[in-house]
C-alpha cells in the first residue's frame, strides 16, 4: 500500500531545485559567459529556461487532471498515451536516472579528491555509493531532511559568490565573447543543467497531495533556478574577462568571498542530486513492476515495511556500482540526456494531444494554452538534436524498439489510453476536409459491403476478397441476427463468429469492420445498412454477394441488387464453383463486350487481382463469324492501350456462339462478366458451371472510370 507521506517543499522543491542548481552552474556557466558574452549567455539561459517552463507547465496541467499514482513521469505518460508508449519511456528513464547516481557519485568524488588529493578515488566512491544506499533504503524522509543541509550550503556558496572580489580594475560589462566555441555548442553545454525538473515529479505516489505539490514544486524551482541563473550570469560578465572566464572553468573558487562555501555547495551539489536520483530512480523501476513491463516485475513489485522499494532500490544501487567501476563514461552521459529530454519532450505532446482532441475527460484544473504544450515538445525534441544529433537518433530507435516490443505482447487491460482518440481527431479532421471535396473516379479503391448469412460460410472466399481490396480497400461485413425476439445468446455467438472472419483480413493490414444486427428478416435489415452506410463519409462502394445453390435465395438476391443500384453501388456477384473452387491457374480471364456499360469496373476489378493475385491478366471476346475477328482483336488491343494494362496482358478473340465460348476459353484461376440489365441467376450458374472456374460477375455503379 502506497503511504502518501511527502509534502511540496521537501519531495518536489528541494530534491528538484537541487537537481537544477548544480556543477554546470559552478564550472560551466562562467565559461559560458566568456565564449559568447552576456547577450549569448542570456539567451541560453532565457531560452533553456522556456523549454522547461514549457514543461513544467505541461507537467502542471496533466498532474491536475489525473491521479498519477507511482512512476512519476513514466505513470502520467502511460495515463495518457497508454502502457506500451510509458513502458518504452519508462524503461530508458530509470535506466538514466539509475545510472545518473553513478556520475553524481563522480561528480562528487572528483571534487573531494581535489581537496583531498592522497584520497583513492575509488575508495571515496564506493564509500559515497554505500552511505547513500544505506540512507536511500532506510528512509527517504531522512533523504530529504539531508537535502535541506545541502540546500543550505548552496545558498551560502550564492552568497559567498556575490560578495566576492572582481578580476576587473574598472567597472565594465562583457557582452561580447571570445567565441572559441559556436553559438549552438554553448546552448548544448548549458542545457543538461535545466534538465533535472522530474526529480520532484517521480515521488508521486508519495506525496500527500500530488496535484497540488507537482505543479506549485516543480514550478517554483524553476523560477527560482532560472533567477539565480540570471544573476550569475550578470556577475561572471562584470568580474572577469572573457580570456580569464573561458581559459578557467574553476574561476569561481577564485573570486568568491569564502572558498569554502563555494566548494561545499559545489560537493553538497553533486552529492544531493546523487541521492535524489538514488531515492527518484526505483520508484520508476517499482512502477514498472506494478505494471508487468519488466523481467521479475513480481520481485521489483515490493515494499518493506518502512515503506520502502528495497528490491528496486538494491537493484539500483547494484547497476550505480556497476557503473562507477567502468570510470568516466562522458559517452553514455550524453545518451541519458537524450532519453531525459525524450521523457520532457513526450510528457509535453501528452498534454498537447489530450487539449486538442477535446475529449471531455481532460479537464485540468491549472489550464494552460495549447501552443504552450506544443513548443514545449517541439523544443526538447530540438534541443535533443543540437546536442547531439548520432546520440538523439540512437535514443529515439531504442525507445521505438522497446515500444514495438510491448505492443508485440498485446496487453488487454483496461488502462486510460488517448491513442485511440488522437487518430480519431486526425481522421475526423481529414474526414471535414475531404467532405468539402468533389468526388472524383480517380480517387476510386474497392471498399466492399458484405451481407454474411454465416460467417462459416464465408472462410474459403478471404484469400479473393484480400486480393480484390489490398492494399488500402477496405471491408465492411454485416451479419442479420434474424427473428422477431432479440435472442441475446445468438447474437453473441454471432460477435464471436464474426470476429474470427475479420482476423486474417486485419492481419493483412486491411480496415475491417463488423457488425451484427437483430431484425425481422435478412433483407429489410440488408437494405437499411445500405442506406444508412450510404451517407458515412467512409462509404462502401461495391456490394459483395455470392451466389449460392439455393434458388430460393436469389429473390433476396435480386432484391439487394435493386437496393444497391438505387444507393449508387457497385455490384460483385460471386459464383463460387462448389468443385473446382479457384483451381491452380494463375491466369485472370476478363469477358469484354463491345459497349459493355460494365467495363470501368471489371478493368479494375481485374487490375487489382493480376497485382495481388501475382496473375495475368487475359481480355477476351467472342464472334460468331471468323470476319469480325480482326475488328475485335483491334478493339481488344486499343482498349489494352488506352486503359494502361500491362505489356504481358493478353488480349484474345474466340470465334464460336457466346454459349460455346465459354467451353473454349482459355484456363484460368478465375473468369469475370459484366451483369447485363436483364440478368437471370440461373444463367449465371450455368456459365460458372460450363467454363469450370468460379465467376465474378459485376455492374458499374458510374463512380468509377478506368481510363483516369
Amino acid at each position: 500500500m502506497e503511504q502518501k507521506r511527502f509534502g511540496t517543499f521537501e519531495a518536489v522543491f528541494t530534491p528538484t531545485i537541487l537537481s537544477i542548481l548544480g556543477v554546470i552552474m559552478y564550472l560551466r556557466l562562467g565559461w559560458i559567459v566568456g565564449q559568447v558574452g552576456l547577450y549569448g549567455a542570456l539567451i541560453i539561459v532565457v531560452s533553456s529556461n522556456i523549454i522547461t517552463l514549457l514543461t513544467g507547465l505541461s507537467i502542471a496541467s496533466i498532474t491536475t487532471n489525473i491521479r498519477i499514482g507511482t512512476g512519476g513521469a513514466y505513470s502520467i505518460i502511460s495515463k495518457s498515451l497508454g502502457l506500451e508508449v510509458g513502458g518504452a519511456i519508462g524503461m530508458p528513464l530509470y535506466l538514466s536516472q539509475a545510472i545518473s547516481v553513478a556520475f553524481y557519485i563522480t561528480g562528487f568524488t572528483e571534487c573531494w579528491v581535489f581537496i583531498f588529493p592522497q584520497h583513492n578515488f575509488i575508495l571515496v566512491s564506493i564509500i559515497t555509493w554505500v552511505v547513500l544506499l544505506l540512507i536511500s533504503y532506510n528512509s527517504a524522509k531522512l533523504a530529504f531532511r539531508l537535502q535541506y543541509a545541502v540546500l543550505l550550503c548552496i545558498f551560502l556558496s550564492l552568497i559567498s559568490i556575490f560578495l566576492g572580489k572582481s578580476y576587473l580594475s574598472s567597472s565594465t560589462v562583457l557582452l561580447k565573447g571570445l567565441h572559441e566555441v559556436g553559438f549552438w555548442n554553448a546552448f548544448a553545454i548549458f542545457f543538461p543543467a535545466v534538465t533535472g525538473i522530474l526529480a520532484g515529479v517521480s515521488m508521486s505516489g508519495e506525496l500527500k497531495e500530488p496535484q497540488r505539490s507537482i505543479p506549485v514544486g516543480t514550478l517554483s524551482a524553476i523560477i527560482v533556478s532560472f533567477v539565480v541563473y540570471l544573476a550569475l550570469a550578470f556577475w561572471y560578465s562584470v568580474d572577469a574577462s572573457a580570456s580569464e572566464l573561458a581559459g578557467n572553468t574553476s574561476i569561481i573558487l577564485g573570486i568568491c568571498r569564502w572558498r569554502i562555501l563555494v566548494i561545499a555547495g559545489i560537493m553538497g551539489a553533486t552529492l544531493s542530486s546523487a541521492l535524489s536520483m538514488f531515492v527518484a530512480s526505483p520508484r520508476t523501476l517499482l512502477a514498472l513492476g506494478k505494471h508487468k513491463l519488466i523481467p521479475f516485475s513480481s520481485s521489483f513489485n515490493h515494499i518493506n515495511k518502512k515503506g520502502e522499494p528495497s528490491v528496486a532500490i538494491l537493484f539500483t544501487a547494484l547497476l550505480a556500482l556497476v557503473t562507477i567501476s567502468m570510470g568516466t563514461l562522458n559517452t553514455i552521459a550524453v545518451i541519458l540526456t537524450m532519453f531525459f529530454l525524450i521523457t520532457y519532450g513526450t510528457l509535453n505532446i501528452s498534454v498537447f494531444i489530450e487539449k486538442i482532441i477535446g475529449i471531455t475527460s481532460f479537464r485540468p484544473s491549472f489550464r494552460i494554452p495549447v501552443i504552450f504544450s506544443l513548443l514545449g515538445g517541439i523544443g526538447c525534441f530540438y534541443a535533443m538534436f543540437l546536442i547531439n544529433q548520432v546520440f538523439s537518433f540512437t535514443a529515439i530507435a531504442v525507445t521505438v524498439i522497446i515500444y514495438i516490443f510491448l505492443v508485440r505482447r498485446q496487453s488487454r487491460r483496461q488502462w486510460p489510453d488517448v491513442r485511440k482518440g488522437f487518430f480519431l481527431f486526425i481522421a475526423e479532421q481529414a474526414i471535414k476536409i475531404a467532405s468539402r471535396l468533389p468526388y472524383h473516379p480517380k480517387i476510386w479503391k474497392p471498399n466492399l459491403l458484405i451481407p454474411v448469412d454465416e460467417a462459416k460460410d464465408w472462410v474459403g472466399n478471404l484469400e479473393l476478397i484480400k486480393n480484390i481490396t489490398l492494399p488500402r480497400g477496405r471491408v465492411n461485413f454485416f451479419c442479420v441476427n434474424e427473428g422477431s425476439a432479440v435472442d441475446t445468446n445468438k447474437h453473441q455467438a454471432k460477435d464471436k463468429d464474426m470476429a474470427i472472419l475479420l482476423k486474417p483480413l486485419e492481419e493483412e493490414g486491411l480496415i475491417v469492420t463488423a457488425s451484427v444486427i437483430d431484425a425481422d428478416n435478412f433483407f429489410s435489415a440488408a437494405g437499411t445498412v445500405m442506406q444508412a452506410l450510404s451517407g458515412e463519409a467512409l462509404a462502401p462502394n461495391l456490394l459483395f454477394m455470392k451466389i449460392g445453390s439455393d434458388s430460393q435465395k436469389d429473390r433476396n438476391v435480386k432484391g439487394l441488387i435493386e437496393k444497391a443500384v438505387s444507393t449508387n453501388l457497385g455490384i460483385i456477384l460471386l459464383r463460387f464453383h462448389p468443385k473446382v473452387g479457384f483451381g491452380q491457374n494463375e491466369n485472370i480471364n476478363l469477358w469484354i463486350r463491345r459497349g459493355s456499360p460494365n467495363i470501368n469496373l471489371a478493368i479494375l476489378i481485374g487490375l487489382q487481382l493480376e497485382r495481388n493475385w501475382e496473375g495475368n491478366l487475359r481480355i477476351l471476346q467472342a464472334v460468331e463469324d471468323e470476319s469480325q475477328k480482326p475488328q475485335a482483336l483491334e478493339y481488344l488491343n486499343k482498349l489494352k492501350r488506352i486503359m494502361r494494362l500491362s505489356k504481358e496482358t493478353e488480349a484474345s478473340v474466340l470465334v464460336a456462339p457466346y454459349e460455346e465460348s465459354l467451353s473454349c476459353a482459355p484456363l484460368a484461376g478465375i473468369n469475370i462478366f459484366g451483369i447485363p440489365l436483364n440478368y437471370d441467376i440461373g444463367l449465371m450458374r450455368k456459365v460458372s458451371e460450363k467454363i469450370n472456374t468460379s465467376v465474378l460477375f459485376l455492374r458499374d455503379s458510374k463512380q468509377e472510370d478506368a481510363l483516369v
